[in-house]
């Protein structure tokens, strides 16, 4: 099954999603930046992805769950978590590391690498993900603290493996955990490597003809499997099973969710079809249409809080990095710069007080504030903030910028920054639709008069 969407359509952009979701990966839909908003460019998953599962190909985010290998190289890139890597879960991989550790060394190899050395490998010697590119901070961090010495993430040769850009994502996270890990004093070793350590080779097995066996499994192109999850009729399987690019079938959509009316054609999702259609079209992906109304609403749609502001969730994954980071003990330097920290920084000369940086964060780093004496504007938790930039995007003055390198006592200390706004007059003299109008170009035009 394979989905084609404009990659700024964030009503279909999160439905679509939902069809990777399964035993491998988990779609927390509500997280995703570009779902949220989508003035929000986060695309780091489709850069990611190993598969060609998720690709962003002449500006259309394609989707094409049959392909997944459950990888969770892009859960590791993703700011919010809103991919979440099950295959195995973090405390999975961190369990098994720290089982694997011997002399202080915890190896974690990619499931080729492993198929490579068969039972060369010493039992229990490693850990197993499918790709490099599982492995993230949080988890080096979580052995730097627990006292382990070395990490080595062990790859196949990946120049010949399908999976190839997990090395890139397994290098980034590993200069990002050392960047950290210095930061706070820990002389943890990080490498990553397609030589194999001697102390994972089983007994009577050289470095040598552990080389000599890669150097054999290599010498053809290798690929990982697809994680192929049960579809929801026997179309979409075939379609599936097929490996050949196809539009979602209404009709198969149809014997998804019986009753429900569809045009015979295969369309798009983000198709007019689509939009006048109530499709269901593989996991996780149920539309219903919004009687008397031009267009759908998705299932588990967002709903806007109190405040007016979209819930927030910081990751746990945010949380584990931090809490092991305090493990560490105090900081050893001032400041950081890594893909991970970043501080918001507002412009009050080009600030409108729309607060838009707050209703769209999905983290709540930046938060709303009405105060009983009249005052409001936001407060900027930088320890909370996941580098998504969707506050810098969303802003229509260009008044935010997210700073690169950030004092470590701001990750620690829970300092929070407040920015004091003043409220926008409206004028209603001249136009009786202004607040209407205003609101349009706020939502970009989501906002129906009835």
């Amino acid at each position: 099954m394979v989905e084609k969407i404009d990659a700024a359509a964030h009503r279909h952009v999160g439905a679509a999603f939902e069809a990777v979701d399964g035993e491998a990966i988990r779609v927390h839909r509500e997280r995703c930046a570009k779902v949220r908003n989508r003035n929000v460019e986060c695309l780091k998953c489709a850069a990611a992805c190993t598969s060609g599962c998720i690709a962003l190909v002449d500006g259309e985010l394609v989707l094409d769950a049959a392909q997944c290998v459950g990888c969770g190289t892009c859960a590791t890139v993703c700011p919010t978590c809103a991919l979440e890597a099950l295959n195995p879960s973090d405390a999975e991989l961190k369990t098994a590391c720290l089982s694997a550790v011997r002399d202080g060394e915890a190896v974690i190899a990619c499931s080729q690498m492993e198929a490579a050395l068969g039972d060369r490998l010493a039992a229990g010697a490693c850990a197993s993900v499918v790709c490099a590119g599982r492995v993230d901070e949080s988890l080096l961090a979580a052995l730097a603290a627990e006292g382990v010495s070395r990490a080595t993430v062990l790859c196949g040769r990946c120049d010949r493996c399908a999976q190839r850009h997990g090395l890139e994502v397994a290098e980034l996270v590993a200069e990002t955990a050392r960047v950290l890990l210095g930061a706070w004093g820990s002389s943890m070793d990080i490498v990553v490597t397609d030589e194999v350590p001697e102390g994972v080779l089983a007994g009577g097995v050289s470095a040598e003809v552990a080389r000599a066996a890669c150097d054999d499994f290599f010498a053809e192109e290798r690929a990982c499997e697809p994680v192929r999850a049960e579809e929801g009729s026997a179309e979409l399987a075939d379609a599936a099973d097929s490996g050949e690019p196809s539009a979602v079938s209404c009709d198969a959509a149809r014997a998804a969710a019986p009753g429900a009316s569809a045009p015979s054609a295969s369309v798009s999702l983000s198709s007019p079809e689509a939009e006048a259609a109530d499709v269901t079209a593989g996991p996780g992906m149920r539309f219903y249409w919004n009687s008397g109304h031009s267009r759908k609403v998705a299932a588990h749609s967002l709903h806007v809080m109190r405040d007016g502001t979209l819930p927030h969730f910081v990751p746990d994954r945010r949380e584990r990095l931090l809490d092991a980071l305090a493990a560490l003990g105090e900081p050893a330097a001032s400041s950081v710069e890594c893909r991970l920290a970043g501080a918001v920084v507002i412009d009050a000369t080009r600030c409108d007080s729309c607060r838009m940086c707050a209703t769209f964060c999905p983290t709540g780093a930046i938060r709303k504030f009405d105060d009983a004496d009249g005052a409001i504007g936001v407060e900027h938790a930088p320890s909370d903030c996941v580098k998504c930039r969707s506050c810098q995007d969303v802003c229509r003055n260009d008044a935010i910028t997210v700073i690169d390198t950030v004092p470590t006592r701001w990750l620690l200390g829970g300092e929070t920054h407040r920015y004091t706004m003043t409220p926008r007059a409206v004028a209603l003299t001249d136009n009786p639709h202004q607040i209407l109008d205003t609101f349009r170009q706020t939502f970009n035009g989501d906002i129906f008069e009835r």
